[in-house]
C-alpha cells in the first residue's frame, strides 16, 4: 500500500472516532484490602480525572465497600469495590485499562459498554459477615430444618456392613460372607 493510501485510512478512522457519540461504559475495579477509605477514595478520584481529562462525562460512582472476593486474588480474600458509570467516546478506555493494569492497588479490573443506558447496573447490597456466626450456631444447636448437625466423625448414615463388638478381634474387621463351589471347580480342586 502506498503511503498517502494508510495516512487517508488512518484520516478516516480518526475522523470515524471523532464524530462518534458518547457511549454508556461501566468500569468496576476492586483495590486492595490494606488500603485506608482516603486512598481508596484518591484512587477514584485520579480515576474520574483521567476519564474526564479524556472527554468523558461520569454520570455517577458507587462504593461497594469492602467485601469478602469470591476467591483469593493476589493473596487476599477481601477487597473494596469500586463501580464508576461514564459516557465516552472509545479513545480513554486503553488509558484507564492501562492504568488499571499498572497499578498494584488495583486487584481486578472490567470495563464493559452497554448499547443503551438502562441496561447500566449497580450494585446489590449482600451483608458481608452479617449473621454467618449466627448460622453455624443455628446447624449446631438442631440445624435450619430440625436436621442434628454432624460433627466430625459422626455420619448422617449408619456404616455399612455388619460391625458388632463381637465380630471385632483387635484391630480386623470380620465379615459373614458365603461362599459356593460348583461341581466344575471341585473336580478341579480334587484332581490335581
Amino acid at each position: 500500500m502506498p503511503e498517502t493510501e494508510v495516512k487517508r485510512c488512518f484520516m478516516r478512522s480518526l475522523s470515524y472516532w471523532s464524530d462518534k457519540t458518547l457511549e454508556s461504559n461501566m468500569s468496576l475495579f476492586v483495590l486492595h484490602p490494606e488500603l485506608t477509605e482516603e486512598d481508596v477514595e484518591a484512587n477514584i478520584q485520579s480515576t474520574v480525572q483521567l476519564l474526564e481529562g479524556k472527554g468523558a462525562e461520569i454520570i455517577r460512582i458507587e462504593h461497594g465497600g469492602k467485601r469478602r472476593l469470591a476467591y483469593v486474588m493476589r493473596k487476599q480474600r477481601y477487597g473494596y469495590y469500586n463501580l464508576i458509570h461514564f459516557r465516552a467516546t472509545p479513545e480513554p478506555l486503553p488509558e484507564l485499562e492501562r492504568m488499571y493494569r499498572l497499578s498494584e492497588r488495583v486487584l481486578r479490573y472490567l470495563t464493559v459498554r452497554f448499547e443503551k443506558e438502562e441496561h447500566l447496573t449497580g450494585f446489590t447490597r449482600i451483608p458481608d459477615d452479617d449473621g454467618r456466626e449466627e448460622d453455624r450456631e443455628e446447624r449446631r444447636r438442631g440445624g435450619r430444618r430440625g436436621e442434628p448437625f454432624h460433627g466430625r466423625g459422626e455420619g448422617r448414615y449408619s456404616r455399612r456392613g455388619p460391625m458388632e463388638e463381637s465380630s471385632l478381634n483387635g484391630n480386623t474387621r470380620r465379615f459373614n460372607a458365603a461362599v459356593t463351589v460348583t461341581e466344575d471347580e471341585a473336580m478341579d480342586d480334587n484332581s490335581e
